[in-house]
Protein backbone atom coordinates (compact mmCIF):
# COMPACT_ATOMS: atom_id res chain seq x y z
CA UNK A 1 0.00 0.00 0.00
CA UNK A 2 2.86 2.38 0.80
CA UNK A 3 4.38 1.83 -2.67
CA UNK A 4 1.11 2.84 -4.32
CA UNK A 5 1.04 6.05 -2.26
CA UNK A 6 4.69 6.80 -3.10
CA UNK A 7 4.07 6.30 -6.82
CA UNK A 8 0.84 8.33 -6.69
CA UNK A 9 2.51 11.23 -4.91
CA UNK A 10 5.49 11.04 -7.29
CA UNK A 11 3.19 11.00 -10.36
CA UNK A 12 1.16 13.92 -8.99
CA UNK A 13 4.32 15.93 -8.30
CA UNK A 14 5.64 15.20 -11.80
CA UNK A 15 2.31 16.26 -13.33
CA UNK A 16 2.26 19.52 -11.36
CA UNK A 17 5.87 20.23 -12.32
CA UNK A 18 5.07 19.57 -16.00
CA UNK A 19 2.05 21.91 -15.88
CA UNK A 20 4.10 24.67 -14.24
CA UNK A 21 6.81 24.25 -16.91
CA UNK A 22 4.30 24.38 -19.80
CA UNK A 23 2.68 27.49 -18.28
CA UNK A 24 6.06 29.20 -17.88
CA UNK A 25 7.05 28.38 -21.49
CA UNK A 26 3.70 29.65 -22.82
CA UNK A 27 4.08 32.95 -20.99
CA UNK A 28 7.72 33.33 -22.03
CA UNK A 29 6.82 32.83 -25.70
CA UNK A 30 3.73 35.07 -25.59
CA UNK A 31 5.22 37.91 -23.55
CA UNK A 32 6.69 39.77 -26.56
CA UNK A 33 3.37 39.73 -28.44
CA UNK A 34 1.48 40.90 -25.35
CA UNK A 35 3.98 43.73 -24.86
CA UNK A 36 3.47 44.85 -28.49
CA UNK A 37 -0.30 44.77 -28.04
CA UNK A 38 -0.18 46.70 -24.75
CA UNK A 39 2.06 49.37 -26.30
CA UNK A 40 -0.28 49.71 -29.32
CA UNK A 41 -3.31 50.11 -27.07
CA UNK A 42 -1.49 52.76 -25.02
CA UNK A 43 -0.67 54.71 -28.21
CA UNK A 44 -4.27 54.39 -29.41
CA UNK A 45 -5.66 55.70 -26.11
CA UNK A 46 -3.25 58.62 -26.21
CA UNK A 47 -3.61 59.66 -29.85
CA UNK A 48 -7.14 58.66 -30.96
CA UNK A 49 -10.71 58.85 -29.65
CA UNK A 50 -10.44 55.29 -28.29
CA UNK A 51 -11.63 55.02 -24.67
CA UNK A 52 -12.52 51.31 -24.43
CA UNK A 53 -10.86 48.25 -25.97
CA UNK A 54 -12.93 45.22 -26.98
CA UNK A 55 -10.24 43.11 -28.66
CA UNK A 56 -6.71 43.37 -30.05
CA UNK A 57 -5.07 41.22 -32.71
CA UNK A 58 -2.41 41.37 -35.39
CA UNK A 59 -2.95 41.88 -39.10
CA UNK A 60 -0.13 40.94 -41.44
CA UNK A 61 -0.42 42.31 -44.96
CA UNK A 62 1.91 44.64 -46.83
CA UNK A 63 2.91 45.78 -43.35
CA UNK A 64 2.14 44.42 -39.90
CA UNK A 65 -0.46 46.25 -37.83
CA UNK A 66 -1.90 45.81 -34.39
CA UNK A 67 -5.66 46.14 -34.86
CA UNK A 68 -7.72 47.41 -31.95
CA UNK A 69 -11.50 47.25 -31.85
CA UNK A 70 -13.09 49.46 -29.27
CA UNK A 71 -15.31 52.43 -28.57
CA UNK A 72 -15.01 56.19 -28.33
CA UNK A 73 -16.28 58.20 -25.35
CA UNK A 74 -19.83 58.16 -26.77
CA UNK A 75 -19.81 54.35 -27.03
CA UNK A 76 -19.54 54.30 -30.83
CA UNK A 77 -17.54 51.40 -32.34
CA UNK A 78 -14.08 52.36 -33.54
CA UNK A 79 -11.14 50.55 -35.20
CA UNK A 80 -7.54 51.62 -34.72
CA UNK A 81 -4.54 50.29 -36.66
CA UNK A 82 -1.13 50.82 -35.11
CA UNK A 83 1.83 50.08 -37.36
CA UNK A 84 5.55 50.31 -36.98
CA UNK A 85 7.38 53.62 -36.99
CA UNK A 86 4.53 55.53 -35.39
CA UNK A 87 1.99 54.76 -38.10
CA UNK A 88 -1.53 55.21 -36.77
CA UNK A 89 -4.97 55.16 -38.36
CA UNK A 90 -8.47 55.10 -36.91
CA UNK A 91 -11.90 54.71 -38.49
CA UNK A 92 -15.35 54.75 -37.02
CA UNK A 93 -17.01 51.39 -37.67
CA UNK A 94 -20.04 53.24 -39.06
CA UNK A 95 -17.90 54.64 -41.90
CA UNK A 96 -17.46 51.12 -43.30
CA UNK A 97 -19.46 47.98 -43.90
CA UNK A 98 -19.96 45.35 -41.22
CA UNK A 99 -17.35 42.59 -41.40
CA UNK A 100 -19.82 39.99 -40.16
CA UNK A 101 -22.17 40.86 -43.02
CA UNK A 102 -19.31 40.19 -45.45
CA UNK A 103 -18.65 36.88 -43.71
CA UNK A 104 -22.30 35.94 -44.25
CA UNK A 105 -21.89 36.77 -47.96
CA UNK A 106 -18.89 34.42 -48.12
CA UNK A 107 -20.95 31.66 -46.47
CA UNK A 108 -23.79 32.23 -48.94
CA UNK A 109 -21.39 32.14 -51.89
CA UNK A 110 -19.55 29.00 -50.72
CA UNK A 111 -21.94 26.40 -49.31
CA UNK A 112 -20.47 24.81 -46.20
CA UNK A 113 -17.79 27.46 -45.69
CA UNK A 114 -16.60 27.86 -42.12
CA UNK A 115 -15.51 31.38 -41.21
CA UNK A 116 -12.36 31.24 -39.10
CA UNK A 117 -11.63 34.95 -38.62
CA UNK A 118 -12.90 38.38 -39.69
CA UNK A 119 -10.32 41.14 -39.27
CA UNK A 120 -10.09 44.73 -40.42
CA UNK A 121 -6.69 45.39 -41.96
CA UNK A 122 -4.69 47.71 -44.18
CA UNK A 123 -3.66 46.72 -47.72
CA UNK A 124 -2.09 49.16 -50.18
CA UNK A 125 -2.54 51.92 -47.55
CA UNK A 126 -6.35 51.44 -47.58
CA UNK A 127 -8.55 49.85 -44.92
CA UNK A 128 -9.89 46.42 -45.86
CA UNK A 129 -11.76 43.50 -44.38
CA UNK A 130 -9.94 40.16 -44.34
CA UNK A 131 -12.22 37.10 -44.18
CA UNK A 132 -10.33 33.87 -43.45
CA UNK A 133 -12.37 30.73 -44.10
CA UNK A 134 -12.22 27.10 -45.14
CA UNK A 135 -14.40 24.92 -47.30
CA UNK A 136 -14.25 22.11 -49.84
CA UNK A 137 -14.68 23.50 -53.38
CA UNK A 138 -17.07 21.64 -55.65
CA UNK A 139 -15.37 18.74 -57.40
CA UNK A 140 -12.57 18.65 -54.82
CA UNK A 141 -12.06 16.12 -52.06
CA UNK A 142 -9.82 18.15 -49.79
CA UNK A 143 -10.79 21.14 -47.67
CA UNK A 144 -8.91 24.34 -48.53
CA UNK A 145 -8.29 27.64 -46.74
CA UNK A 146 -8.96 31.04 -48.32
CA UNK A 147 -8.49 34.73 -47.57
CA UNK A 148 -11.01 37.09 -49.14
CA UNK A 149 -10.31 40.83 -49.09
CA UNK A 150 -13.02 43.48 -49.32
CA UNK A 151 -12.89 47.27 -49.27
CA UNK A 152 -13.66 48.57 -45.80
CA UNK A 153 -15.90 51.44 -46.90
CA UNK A 154 -18.21 49.81 -49.44
CA UNK A 155 -17.55 46.06 -49.13
CA UNK A 156 -16.45 45.68 -52.75
CA UNK A 157 -14.50 42.47 -53.35
CA UNK A 158 -10.77 43.03 -53.93
CA UNK A 159 -9.12 39.62 -54.13
CA UNK A 160 -9.15 35.99 -52.95
CA UNK A 161 -6.05 34.14 -51.89
CA UNK A 162 -6.13 30.35 -51.77
CA UNK A 163 -3.68 28.64 -49.46
CA UNK A 164 -2.22 25.45 -50.80
CA UNK A 165 0.07 22.83 -49.35
CA UNK A 166 2.41 21.90 -52.18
Amino acid sequence: MRKIWKYSIGAAAALILALVAVNWIYHAVSRDEWDIQRAAVAVAYEKTALTKTNWVERFVGDKTYTVISGEDKLGRPLYVWVGGEGELRSEMAASGVDGQALAEQVKAKHAGAEILRVTPGIQNDKPVWEIFYKYTPEGQKQEQHFYDYYQFYDGAWIDTWRLSIQ
